[in-house]
């Protein structure tokens, strides 16, 4: 893989294949802890409910990247539908990888080439990837 390796970084694996993919923007690497509940609402309106999952989702963000950058982020989660990530986990304080797939990803084509119609760079690019889910 190309992706260049600086900074901060999270790394994805499935069947034998790994990228490294760089936390370029200052927004980059937020991560969002969801809990799943089951829950109810008694005849008296008191809800109980016992947590039941939690679900961790890292939203990525890049100012710009080139073409060829974007296109092997893209590729990796096209051939990899689920996949282990490992990153520096804020709930457990240290490194954990945990099996995720990718949500939406968006970009938007930069400056293209008068030649032949292709974008030099994309912009504003993102992608969100998505815990599995975990039994608590």
């Amino acid at each position: 893989m190309s992706v260049e390796r600086t900074g901060n970084f999270i790394t994805l694996s499935s069947d034998g294949d790994s990228i490294q993919i760089p936390f370029a923007a200052y927004e980059s690497g937020k991560q969002i802890i969801a809990t799943m509940v089951d829950q109810a609402r008694t005849a008296d309106g008191i809800v109980r409910g016992s947590v039941i999952a939690r679900a961790n989702k890292i939203e990525l963000k890049w100012a710009v990247l080139s073409p060829e950058v974007w296109a092997e982020i893209c590729q990796f989660f096209d051939k990899h539908f689920y996949f282990d990530a490992t990153y520096w986990d804020m709930a457990a304080n240290s490194f954990q990888t945990k099996t995720m797939y990718v949500g939406d990803r968006s970009a938007q084509p930069f400056k293209m080439d008068s030649t032949t119609g292709k974008p030099l760079y994309y912009l504003n690019c993102e992608a969100n990837i998505i815990g599995v889910g975990e039994e608590l």
